[in-house]
C-alpha cells in the first residue's frame, strides 16, 4: 500500500515522503496513529501539488538569494564613527550596525547571518562574510572612517 507520511517515522522516512509499505503495517500502525495517509486519489494529487509548490518556492528563494548575494558583493559600506586617541573608536561596529546599514541600502539581512567574530573597534577596511543561503556567502566591504 502506498502512503504519504505526515510525520517523521524512524526507519521509514520523513514527513511528506511517499512510501510503499505492507498493508497491515499501514492499516494497523501508520494510519490509526495518523503518521500517514493513504496515497489514493485526492491525497496523492494534493501531495503532488504540494511537492511542486515547494519546489517552485525553493527556486524563487534561491533566485532572490542570488540577487541579494550579487548586491552584497558589490557593496561598500562607509561607517563614520567618533574616534579617540590612537585611532580607537568610541564604541564599536557590530553585526546589527552592519545589518542596519545594509537595510538603508535596500538589502535586508538578518544580523545573525553576518559572520563577525568580534565587533570592529579600529579604523580601516574590512571584508565581512554574510551567509545569504546555503553555499552563497558574499563579502561586503566595510570602511571604518572617522566621523566629521
Amino acid at each position: 500500500m502506498k502512503v504519504i507520511l505526515t510525520s517523521d517515522v524512524a526507519a521509514l522516512g520523513k514527513s511528506g515522503e511517499l512510501k510503499d509499505v505492507a498493508d497491515g503495517y499501514a492499516r494497523n500502525f501508520l494510519l490509526p496513529r495518523k503518521l500517514a495517509v493513504s496515497a489514493s486519489g485526492g491525497a496523492y494529487r494534493a501531495w503532488q501539488h504540494d511537492i511542486a509548490s515547494r519546489e517552485e518556492q525553493r527556486k524563487r528563494e534561491r533566485g532572490e538569494a542570488e540577487i541579494a548575494a550579487q548586491r552584497i558583493g558589490s557593496t561598500t559600506l562607509t561607517m563614520g564613527v567618533k574616534v579617540g586617541e590612537g585611532g580607537r573608536l568610541y564604541g564599536s561596529i557590530t553585526a546589527k550596525d552592519i545589518a542596519d546599514a545594509l537595510a538603508r541600502r535596500g538589502i535586508n539581512v538578518d544580523r545573525h547571518k553576518i559572520d563577525l567574530d568580534e565587533p570592529l573597534k579600529t579604523l580601516g577596511t574590512y571584508k565581512v562574510a554574510i551567509r545569504v543561503a546555503s553555499g552563497m556567502i558574499p563579502e561586503v566591504t566595510i570602511a571604518v572612517e572617522p566621523k566629521g
